[in-house]
């Protein structure tokens, strides 16, 4: 596991061991997010998942979770 310096804490921490998708988003995360942030992440997404109602199969509600992991990870617009 390789260390990271984290767009959402700004620490050196240890990063993920794979790409959490097999896509360019997939790697700037690997290269971008620690393990402690990622899991943040998949804990805000399932509340905004429940609280908007949304369908992970549905296109739509699936890029509108990108913009919102995209903005809690502080990846540049």
């Amino acid at each position: 596991m390789i260390e990271v310096q984290c767009s959402k804490c700004g620490k050196v921490a240890p990063g993920l061991e794979q790409a959490p998708f097999k896509n360019e988003l997939g790697a700037v995360i690997l290269k971008n997010v620690c393990g402690a942030c990622w899991q943040e992440w998949l804990r805000a997404q399932l509340m905004i998942m429940n609280e908007y109602r949304l369908n992970p199969l549905n296109d739509e509600h699936g890029k509108f979770l990108d913009e919102q992991m995209k903005v809690f990870l502080k990846f540049p617009s």
